[in-house]
């Protein structure tokens, strides 16, 4: 299994927020931002100071996904 954050993306974009604002906000150091554009995992911490800046739920910013097989 693995996750995506384009729910997170589309929200930054939906407030006109860059991401360089986000991480600021947020308080994320660039290696975490990184990791959330690699759809790669962060803490639970980082997804609860996510949910804090838009006043959201987890669910709201990721999904978790099936791996393809082939």
């Amino acid at each position: 299994m693995s996750v995506r954050y384009d729910k997170l993306w589309i929200l930054l974009i939906k407030n006109k927020m860059k991401k360089g604002e986000l991480a600021k906000a947020a308080h994320l150091s660039s290696h975490t931002m990184t990791q959330l554009n690699n759809n790669r995992l962060v803490s639970m911490s980082v997804m609860l100071r996510l949910c804090k800046v838009f006043h959201c739920d987890i669910g709201d910013l990721m999904e978790v996904v099936e791996d393809e097989t082939n």
